[in-house]
């Protein structure tokens, strides 16, 4: 039971990171297509992690920050409360 509580929970925190990136995005207007391709990601695979199926790993956040001009940390959840709102 506790490993489902824990998958639960980084489909939470994936999906508060997927918004951040998001947000990033808008703000810098910046697409889909192009974070991807920046990315060098395939369209399968970098479809699972901005639905939250799969979570980024450490590298790919660190590309994504280099490419949206922004730290790694911004793209994390910055307490629990705004990790549980996605929970809601």
């Amino acid at each position: 039971m506790y490993y489902g509580i824990h998958m639960n929970n980084t489909k939470i925190v994936q999906a508060a990171v997927v918004q951040k990136i998001e947000n990033h995005m808008a703000a810098k207007g910046i697409t889909r297509k192009e974070l991807k391709d920046g990315l060098n990601m395939g369209y399968e695979r970098f479809r699972k992690r901005m639905s939250s199926e799969i979570p980024f790993s450490v590298e790919e956040l660190w590309a994504i920050a280099g490419i949206l001009r922004t730290s790694p940390l911004a793209l994390m959840p910055e307490d629990a409360a705004e990790v549980h709102s996605f929970a809601a």
